[in-house]
């Protein structure tokens, strides 16, 4: 695969089998399964082995219903394309340079250096003044909840809008989350999520000692709703950069809330590895048929939250 002018030889299998898929199979240099970004029963979505070239043939978007691997990948670990890009460069760019001109180089800055890159106008916000019931009626997240964190949505896209803000409440970011499909997308010169944790400006306001830590930004109003503080990374992966938020932070102790999937099992060994020592962890165990903390009802949450286990515990016991 060619990216920023290098030949990147890329396990696609190996990076497939990094999430949970619905109907998976692998033949003839394929894998077929259930589309990511929508329901279905029957696999229609197919990805080359050899290119990770991809074909949703059952999609009735046409900028969903085929691409490259990095736009795939994108969605799977939920950031920006360009994020995508620079994590393949990383872990794949030994092969052959076609332009060096065409290279990026990747420096890790200094705080005070990254604080340079630029904020979002906070007036961008004021075209998505509207609300969608889908956040209330199919997620369980209230009116006040959504004020708070200043969702609104995009007539134009479909879309439920989901504001990124900077630990000091400067607008970063804003990701668009279709209300027809699992579809999601960011604001086109927004900076890097994976420079932020999603709700830290709240957990600095609120000078919070204890929070879970979460993949998703639903999954954060899920929690605050519940009545406790929250942070999302904004997918299964954790960045230099969000550790060191998390280290700087005011929360002593992190509660650990990941998806109950694969990804989400990784990501919270990582944390484990990377945090410990620096913050108390926690964790809390979910049940086999639910995918995230938002599938629970708020009284079934708040038991598993008051049967949440020391991580030393946790990551020693088998699950039964």
């Amino acid at each position: 695969m060619l990216l920023q002018g290098q030949h990147l030889d890329i396990d696609i299998e190996a990076e497939l089998q990094q999430y949970d898929w619905r109907k998976p199979s692998w033949k003839s240099g394929k894998f077929l399964a259930c589309s990511p970004f929508r329901q279905e029963r029957t696999p229609s979505f197919a990805v080359r082995l050899d290119n990770g070239i991809w074909i949703d043939s059952g999609s009735s978007d046409e900028e969903w219903r085929k691409g490259n691997f990095a736009k795939l990948l994108s969605w799977l670990r939920n950031e920006t394309y360009e994020e995508t890009v620079d994590y393949l460069i990383q872990n794949y760019g030994y092969g052959n340079f076609e332009d060096i001109e065409a290279l990026r180089l990747t420096i890790d800055l200094p705080q005070e250096v990254a604080k340079k890159e630029k904020y979002l106008a906070s007036e961008i916000l004021k075209s998505y003044l509207y609300r969608h019931p889908y956040l209330e009626e199919v997620r369980g997240i209230s009116e006040t909840w959504q004020r708070r964190f200043k969702i609104g949505y995009d007539k134009k896209t479909k879309a439920i809008t989901i504001p990124w803000f900077e630990r000091d409440g400067q607008l970063v970011n804003v990701k668009y989350r279709s209300v027809k499909d699992k579809r999601f997308w960011y604001f086109r010169g927004g900076q890097p999520v994976k420079d932020h944790l999603y709700g830290l400006h709240c957990i600095y306001q609120e000078e919070q000692k204890s929070a879970f830590i979460v993949e998703s930004e639903i999954d954060v109003l899920t929690l605050c709703q519940a009545g406790f503080a929250a942070i999302a990374l904004g997918g299964a992966n954790l960045s230099r950069r969000q550790k060191e938020l998390l280290i700087q932070s005011p929360v002593e102790e992190l509660i650990l809330a990941t998806d109950n999937d694969k990804a989400g099992e990784r990501i919270a060994q990582t944390i484990v590895n990377q945090l410990n020592g620096y913050k108390k962890i926690k964790k809390i165990r979910l049940p086999d048929e639910v995918k995230d903390v938002n599938d629970l009802s708020q009284d079934r949450l708040l038991k598993i939250i008051t049967e949440s286990v020391e991580v030393s515990y946790f990551f020693t016991q088998s699950r039964e």
